[in-house]
């Protein structure tokens, strides 16, 4: 079974849920694909063995791409819970860095298909809608996460919309 990030559901109201992640640990490229081809690859290479310890890593999911207003910024591979920060091997690669993500509340919205900006687009608006209901100040941005390979039929696929969240009363 492919290992994802530790988390304690904190909400659901299907298809939505707020959850509180543990930290864990990306490793990330720059972006402007949707398909993520560039960064992926990138991200798998380091994977197999292309970093500073030649150590192969397990695949975990989801694949993770930030995004902006015009589409997405990177692409990024979760790495395996078990692996704190300091080791996780470091990119030989210029392009890659490793990331830090601490422990946060974030709120997200399920669904399936190949994802498409148009709609991905529509699926963050009513998110953001959601999150403004439960009493939540959006503090990170929208990012995409992918739990299943490309050849998988998009009814089948799993994707999630998340983004960073604090209780209004914190801000």
């Amino acid at each position: 079974m492919v290992q994802e990030p530790k988390y304690t559901l904190i909400k659901q109201d299907n298809p939505y849920e707020l959850r509180h992640y543990q930290s864990y640990t990306l490793v990330e490229s720059r972006d402007s694909d949707l398909r993520g081809y560039g960064g992926f690859q990138l991200a798998f290479d380091f994977i197999q063995g292309e970093n500073d310890r030649n150590q192969k890593i397990s695949m975990t999911a989801p694949v993770v791409n930030r995004l902006n207003e015009t589409g997405v910024e990177t692409t990024a591979f979760v790495m395996p819970p078990e692996m704190d920060f300091d080791k996780v091997p470091s990119p030989i690669t210029p392009n890659l860095k490793k990331v830090y993500i601490p422990e946060r509340v974030v709120a997200v919205v399920k669904f399936s298909f190949s994802p498409k900006m148009d709609i991905l687009r529509r699926y963050e608006q009513n998110l953001k809608e959601w999150i403004e209901n439960q009493g939540y100040h959006i503090i990170g941005p929208l990012q995409l996460a992918r739990y299943n390979p490309p050849f998988i039929p998009g009814f089948l696929k799993r994707n999630e919309l998340w983004i960073e969240v604090i209780p209004k009363e914190n801000t």
